[in-house]
């Protein structure tokens, strides 16, 4: 039996990712495998991947134990990305066109050539309602402040890129980037609400039509029995249930309303699905920000990939934006959105 050489290559990758040592023959996989992996793959420490005890093949339980075990963990890939030219000058109307500081004064200061890193962010979204949606979002944030950076995933393909094993990685790649992850992922979720928002218009004409319509019924039977209270072939007796009946209808209607309600709920699902780290050579820009009587320095960068300067991160809400205001703190002042300001 011949290995189908993608499958090969697959197992390959992850089993060295992973510790093992894989030796090729003509015909399988000669793999040493460490006791962790081992047992989490129920392989024996040496095993033969191709042979009639371990068949590697599509829809084979042992393809499977190896496609669980590598996804089961955010699989991340680490790459850097080449850039031919460095842009040197032009910094003031770059700086002008892409950040806008409302209410104080901006001058550029030293300027120099710098790698940072950039993180794409594959999600997955389920929303489960009275229907199913489901959606696909990439996001690219830089590591070091969170900033959300638009179209960078979009542009990566226009230049060459090298890619690094787990045991070459450059020192660049921080560990330390828990807290702009969060603020990524925070991002993340308003733009799957963005992506959603005909979805969720859809589900709340529906419950309003729904609502609306159950309303109605219920007001026309409630009239139509309490014209038939006047019959005269009625007892007392069928009167009296007949009203308590007309009674219990406002209660029996917002029951049913609850159950539309939950009916048209939005359940949402996100699953990060795989991440892309990135090192880019950038150009960084100290700016010195002057309000009032305060000054203090801030770096921002070129980022050649998207030709533009990234974003800045708002200090009290942390959401990515591109118009700054300065707001009094009891240190000098904080950068905050325009949201934020008007707080």
């Amino acid at each position: 039996m011949i290995l189908d050489s993608d499958l090969a290559r697959f197992a390959t990758d992850f089993l060295e990712n992973n510790g093992g040592l894989v030796d090729t023959d003509s015909d399988c996989l000669h793999a040493l495998l460490p006791a962790d992996l081992s047992a989490a793959l129920d392989f024996p420490e040496e095993v033969r991947l191709g042979g009639d005890d371990y068949p590697l093949l599509y829809g084979s339980p042992i393809l499977d134990r190896l496609v669980h075990a590598a996804t089961t963990d955010i699989p991340v890939v680490y790459g850097a990305i080449a850039i031919p030219y460095i842009k040197k000058a032009g910094f003031d109307t770059a700086v002008a066109h892409d950040l806008s500081f409302g209410n104080g004064k901006v001058q550029i200061g030293v300027r120099a050539e710098t790698r940072t890193s950039y993180m794409v962010i594959t999600g997955r979204y389920i929303a489960l309602s009275d229907e199913r949606k489901e959606g696909l979002m990439r996001l690219t944030f830089h590591e070091p402040s969170g900033a959300i950076i638009e179209k960078f995933e979009n542009s990566i393909t226009d230049f060459e890129c090298t890619y690094f094993r787990q045991d070459t990685l450059p020192p660049q790649f921080s560990n330390r980037i828990g807290a702009s992850l969060q603020t990524a992922l925070k991002s993340l979720q308003y733009c799957i609400a963005e992506d959603m928002a005909p979805f969720t218009a859809s589900m709340r004409r529906r419950l309003h039509r729904d609502v609306t319509n159950t309303r109605e019924y219920y007001r026309s039977l409630a009239e139509e029995m309490r014209v038939s209270l006047a019959h005269p072939n009625l007892s007392d007796t069928q009167r009296m249930e007949r009203q308590q009946k007309i009674n219990s209808l406002p209660a029996e209607a917002e029951r049913k309303i609850a159950d539309l309600q939950h009916k048209y709920d939005i359940r949402i699902d996100i699953r990060i699905c795989a991440a892309e780290r990135y090192i880019v050579n950038v150009a960084q820009l100290i700016l010195t920000i002057l309000y009032r009587k305060a000054t203090r320095t801030l770096p921002v960068f070129y980022n050649p990939v998207t030709q533009r300067i990234d974003p800045l991160v708002c200090e009290s809400c942390h959401k990515t934006t591109r118009r700054i205001f300065l707001q009094d703190s009891k240190t000098g002042f904080i950068l905050v959105c325009p949201e934020c300001s008007r707080a």
